[in-house]
């Protein structure tokens, strides 16, 4: 389930992508901060983790994306008695989690362990990440408070499983990554050599391995546990037997999508950040011979655009896309260093919608980027 762009949160400036996550939750510990934790996986387009904090204690921690699977997953292995669920009906897992102890589905002690697990599984994937970008918002957004334990506490039995996950980074990077057969005669042949698992159980996993399932749904399908599942299926992906495809592709991304125009791999870094933790998809456009080309390919809701592009003047790309038929309607908010009268008409003159100053709050981009596209989304469905 994709969440509502209102329900996002809003995080501050991000924090360098240097400071690993184990660094800043020490931090946060040690200061006994509150707020959240925004956790990027900078190698994909489309994972986030989140972590709330209060008084340096973890009250939940979760995933942006995926929560449907996630936490299906989960619920088998612990072995909650829970109907079918279907996590669009509520904002969160969190407020789905909270409804089940409210209606008396589950008792307090048995959600509050299942908000345990599932917070101890965000930290183990996050902590696993090699390379991230994060980003801290005081405001926690979590009602009622359930859970509230000490890093320490969380983080105790980790290190067994971090370092498998760790290992088997560079071949299989997220539970939420979907492997598939690339050879199914070879994958057959080298299942049955290995003798590991009755014929059934090979079935079982071949099938389960045809349906686009991601590693979290295919470890629910199996009753089997995600990271052994991973550790199954790692040789087979070094032999190219097993292929992984992303979480999101782009037949099945909804999301709504903004271009970034901007040579600037901060600013790249920063508008991808603030946006696609809110929901978003971002494009990073940093070539000027190929904006043209990519807009029209992929059609963005929104595009943000800097006045100052090398090889280009953007006030003229801006006029270039008002004549495209394919991009005439499209939002253009011009970025840029000067905050001057003059330029603003420029902007509005050659078609620009908006104008926003670097450097910019991220709360100030949210909001231009929100009402731009929910206003532009209203007139399209007129």
């Amino acid at each position: 389930m994709a969440e509502t762009v209102e329900s996002q949160p809003k995080p501050t400036v991000p924090a360098s992508k240097n400071i690993s996550v184990a660094k800043a939750l020490q931090d946060i510990s040690k200061k006994k901060l509150s707020g959240q934790l925004t956790i990027r996986d900078a190698n994909s387009d489309a994972l986030f983790w989140r972590i709330y904090v209060g008084s340096g204690h973890i009250h939940y921690a979760n995933s942006a994306v995926g929560p449907q699977e996630r936490l299906g997953y989960l619920l088998q292995q612990h072995h909650a008695k829970l109907e079918f669920f279907n996590l669009s009906d509520f904002p969160s897992d969190y407020q789905y989690l909270c409804s089940c102890w409210q209606s008396g589905q589950l008792s307090l002690q048995q959600v509050r362990q299942l908000l345990f697990s599932l917070s101890q599984e965000a930290l183990l994937q996050t902590l696993s990440l090699p390379n991230v970008q994060l980003g801290f918002d005081k405001k926690i957004g979590l009602d009622p408070l359930l859970l509230s334990v000490s890093l320490q506490q969380i983080a105790v039995n980790l290190q067994l499983p971090l370092n498998q996950w760790q290992q088997i980074q560079p071949d299989i990077q997220s539970p939420y990554h979907r492997p598939y057969i690339k050879d199914i005669q070879k994958f057959a042949q080298a299942v049955y050599q290995r003798k590991t698992g009755k014929p059934q159980q090979i079935d079982l996993l071949t099938q389960a391995l045809s349906k686009n399932y991601c590693f979290y749904e295919v470890a629910q399908h199996l009753k089997m546990d995600v990271l052994k599942l991973a550790t199954f299926l790692q040789p087979f992906v070094r032999a190219d037997i097993v292929g992984i495809n992303p979480y999101r592709s782009a037949q099945n991304d909804r999301r709504f999508v903004v271009a970034c125009i901007d040579d600037s791999k901060t600013i790249q870094r920063n508008v991808k950040l603030i946006l696609e933790t809110a929901g978003y998809r971002v494009l990073e456009l940093m070539e000027p011979a190929r904006v043209l080309t990519m807009l029209v390919r992929d059609k963005p809701n929104l595009v943000l655009m800097d006045i100052s592009i090398p090889e280009i003047d953007g006030y003229e790309l801006c006029r270039m896309l008002r004549l495209s038929t394919a991009l005439k309607e499209v939002p253009i908010v011009m970025l840029t260093g000067r905050d001057g009268l003059v330029d603003r008409i420029r902007a509005r003159m050659v078609g620009a919608t908006n104008y926003i100053t670097k450097p910019f709050q991220p709360e100030q981009l949210l909001n231009v980027v929100n009402e731009l596209i929910i206003s532009s989304q209203g007139k399209t469905n007129q």
